[in-house]
């Protein structure tokens, strides 16, 4: 049995309340809010399936045990392995949640082991680039590596995803850093770079990117889950990751589970949560977006809902690279219409309701974003090396999306 306690930055306070305890017996979890935040009848992340309540939710099996919105919180498939690395036995759910840094946890959610709340920390600056990359590098060739550095980067379990990232520190802001791989046969981070640009340049909402010139290729992401409070320090935004707005197990491989990949569901999880309509719509539009460049990495947690000014909204835009396959994808990671998966026009306009438009309203958004086909091939002609310009174009394809 392994026992954590979830602090929370509540929105729009500096200081941390302890939200509640989470239990986990062999990959069954039991979570209780504090006694203390029950009384207050304080703010929680989850009020749809997690509502303020004394008593204690028992039973909990997916995701290793943990509730989703805590899940949220959790390294991923890179953040593990830094976690892992030399580590003699194997380690549970609740052990990454426990082990991985406070620092870059995504959300308002920290984790510790004591009923008082623990110190935040403070990300590293972005001079301290070069270190993880050493690190990241090592990490990927099984190398030993200094002292000094596993010490100066393992601290970092990164923010979940198979790709290594880091949470830095850049003139005030905090961002995440996202290096070439080196596995990499492309230059994944100007791709993604390029696609976040020109989704931003046609009026998406997209996190801000840039690229940072250095011994690798590296995208630097503005965190939009973090708010500067022009006193050197900065708050938390709650979030919430698709994956926990549609209560399914994230890691979950059986039809059942990946059957609720749907964007028409995540539209409507958004509106039970007061999401506003024009978020709605927007997210029509990346869905929409997302089948005219080919990226079929959109998966329930590369989508996700923020708490700010006291509603939810959609986040930016974030995590969008095309498939480089040679051809564009038959289908996306999540269901698009009526006919699952498939990216056509019929499909695309099928569930047009769910996001609070009519067909004629879809069609009209469906249309304009077909309609960026040539100037997005120019973009990224633009701004890409002209041999790996034409690889990324080789997944646009306009046509599926048109009459």
């Amino acid at each position: 049995m392994t026992r954590a306690y979830i602090y929370m930055q509540s929105p729009g306070e500096a200081g941390l309340v302890t939200l509640g305890r989470l239990v986990v017996k062999e990959g069954v979890g039991e979570f209780v809010y504090s006694p203390d935040h029950v009384q207050r009848k304080g703010w929680v992340p989850d009020s749809i399936h997690y509502p303020l309540r004394p008593e204690p939710y028992a039973g909990i099996v997916s995701n290793n045990g943990l509730p989703g919105f805590i899940r949220d919180a959790a390294p991923d498939g890179w953040g593990e392995r830094v976690i892992a690395y030399g580590e003699a036995s194997s380690l549970s759910g609740i052990d990454y949640l426990i082990r991985s840094s406070n620092v870059d946890r995504a959300g308002s959610l920290l984790i510790g082991t004591t009923r008082k709340p623990s110190v935040m920390g403070q990300p590293d600056r972005l001079d301290r680039l070069d270190s993880f990359i050493a690190f990241m590098d090592g990490i990927q060739s099984g190398e030993r590596l200094a002292p000094e550095t596993a010490r100066a980067a393992r601290q970092r379990s990164s923010l979940g995803g198979l790709r290594p990232k880091v949470t830095l520190l850049d003139e005030g802001r905090v961002i995440v850093a996202k290096p070439r791989d080196r596995h990499d046969k492309e230059d994944i981070p100007a791709i993604e770079h390029a696609c976040m640009t020109f989704a931003a340049r046609k009026g998406l909402n997209v996190a801000r990117t840039r690229l940072h010139a250095g011994k690798a290729s590296v995208l630097l992401v503005d965190r939009f889950d973090r708010v500067a409070t022009g006193e050197g320090g900065f708050l938390r935004l709650p979030m919430l990751s698709a994956a926990t707005l549609l209560d399914v197990d994230w890691r979950a491989v059986d039809e059942i589970s990946r059957a609720r990949w749907r964007y028409a569901e995540m539209a409507d999880e958004m509106r039970r949560k007061g999401v506003p309509v024009a978020d709605l719509q927007e997210l029509y539009k990346r869905m929409c977006y997302n089948a005219l460049i080919g990226n079929d990495d959109d998966h329930p947690k590369n989508h996700a809902v923020l708490f700010q000014r006291g509603q939810w909204r959609l986040s930016p835009l974030y995590d969008v690279v095309p498939a480089l396959d040679g051809a564009p994808p038959p289908m996306l990671a999540m269901a698009v219409g009526q006919q699952g998966r498939v990216i056509s026009r019929e499909n695309l306009l099928s569930h047009a309701a769910h996001f609070g438009l009519s067909q004629e309203g879809a069609a009209v958004a469906l249309d304009e974003v077909a309609g960026w086909e040539s100037e997005l091939k120019a973009h990224y002609r633009s701004v890409l090396l002209p041999p790996l310009a034409e690889r990324v174009i080789r997944s646009v394809d306009a046509g599926r999306l048109r009459v």
